[in-house]
């Protein structure tokens, strides 16, 4: 007999079947408050984002098709992908930060590791807050509870059973290519170009490199939480009338308070640190553009677009490029005439897109004509002749009691396209101040 086993101990055997059934119901228990809302059972508590993305399910359109269920079973919208991306970024700016605070507080921290967490948060931007917001969720069956003293409790779950998500979907659908974007760097060693919310690199990432990637995941697994609350028993029909409840029922935030409180946009923050106060001195002291202008003209200027929501992570390379525009307009003497239509967005935003299309755009772009995009916009009287000879303009000119006599119609898409081909058109004739 073996010396290490007592004649009185007994060993209990289980069969391969009953190992398999007793791992199949293996169960998640969860921490947290059981509560009532409006007077009916919920559940609040804190998940990990891999938690968050492993025990959740959204109840879409897509799902219902993946899974064989009725499309009456469905209880949320379809994934906005640019959403999705855009959150993706803002989670994975916190992520670095949060690894960033939790690492130095450990001592075995080393310094090129905190270095190399700095230039990828630089990469991917900053933000003044990065904090998520808390989640709903919908448990269509009662769970099990295990009290924990008079105020708290585990949320018994069997395995198999998940949350439906009521609010959060996009924050689950970022969280999870998130998590499958950190995955393929620590496997592949390479920067995915899967990965719309940060650059791509192609060369394989150093060892330093790859260790911050892996304190990063190590966040995303176990330091940084999000906060939920659980509604018990909901069948379909609630879970829909939640959903218009949350997305119904709310007051969008206008677009100038947006952007006076945002401090993550690199494009709105070049705006108000920048550009603004360079408009100010040139202007005598008077705003002379609001942030949402200023919005609408840089997204053309930085991007092509009309919006700036599309902002990359940072515009540090970009600066210099449309420091230059505004020193080239505000140092042109049409900027301080009385009456000039260089100062009306739609004029700006016609220049900016052109300027774009010489200095920063990537295909159909027009770098030979760096020289001219400079002398048009020093050397043309923006006055109401100008305006009626750049072909197609015309016809966006509606008359008006102001200096000038007339005021540009809301069509900026038409303004602008005509004051770009006019620039670059090789016949046109500039009318020199």
């Amino acid at each position: 007999m073996d010396e290490d086993t007592s004649p009185h101990e007994t060993r209990t055997f289980i069969s391969t079947e009953s190992a398999l059934k007793s791992a199949r119901q293996r169960r998640v228990e969860l921490p947290g408050q059981l509560e009532r809302n409006q007077g009916l059972a919920t559940f609040t508590g804190r998940l990990t984002l891999e938690q968050f993305t492993d025990l959740t399910v959204v109840h879409n359109r897509r799902w219902a098709e993946d899974a064989g269920e009725s499309i009456d079973s469905v209880t949320q919208r379809e994934i906005i992908d640019a959403h999705a991306n855009g959150l993706a970024a803002f989670m994975l700016q916190g992520l670095v930060a949060a690894t960033i605070l939790r690492l130095k507080d450990e001592p075995t921290t080393s310094e090129a590791i905190l270095e190399q967490l700095e230039l990828v948060q630089n990469r991917v931007g900053r933000s003044a807050h990065c904090g998520l917001p808390q989640v709903t969720l919908v448990l269509p069956t009662e769970p099990d509870f295990d009290p924990i003293g008079d105020l708290f409790a585990l949320l018994v779950m069997p395995a198999g059973r998940l949350f439906v998500v009521a609010d959060g979907q996009h924050r689950r659908e970022a969280a999870r290519r998130v998590r499958e974007f950190l995955t393929q760097i620590i496997l592949d060693r390479r920067i995915p170009k899967s990965g719309k919310f940060y650059p791509a690199q192609t060369d394989p990432v150093s060892v330093t490199e790859l260790e911050a990637w892996i304190a990063i995941q190590d966040t995303f697994r176990s330091w940084t939480l999000i906060s939920y609350e659980a509604h018990i028993g909901l069948n379909v029909q609630q879970a829909r009338q939640m959903f218009t409840n949350y997305n119904c029922n709310v007051k969008p935030v206008k677009a100038d308070l947006n952007l006076e409180f945002d401090q993550s946009n690199p494009i709105n923050q070049f705006a108000k640190s920048w550009a603004v106060p360079q408009i100010r001195e040139f202007s005598d002291g008077k705003s002379i553009l609001d942030l949402r202008q200023l919005a609408s003209i840089h997204g053309l200027l930085f991007l092509g677009k009309t919006t700036i929501k599309s902002a990359p992570y940072n515009v540090i390379e970009m600066e210099p490029i449309g420091k230059e525009f505004w020193t080239t307009i505000l140092g042109s003497t049409e900027w301080t005439r009385s009456g000039s239509l260089v100062r009306e967005v739609p004029v700006l935003k016609g220049l900016a897109k052109a300027w774009f299309y010489v200095f920063l755009a990537r295909r159909n772009n027009r770098h030979d004509k760096a020289a001219r995009v400079r002398s048009y916009i020093r050397d043309t009287t923006f006055n109401k002749e100008w305006a009626e000879g750049v072909p197609g303009l015309s016809d966006h000119i509606v008359p008006a009691a102001n200096e000038v006599g007339f005021r540009f119609s809301p069509a900026h898409n038409d303004i602008v396209t005509a004051i770009v081909g006019n620039i670059f058109d090789e016949k046109t004739q500039t009318k020199a101040a």
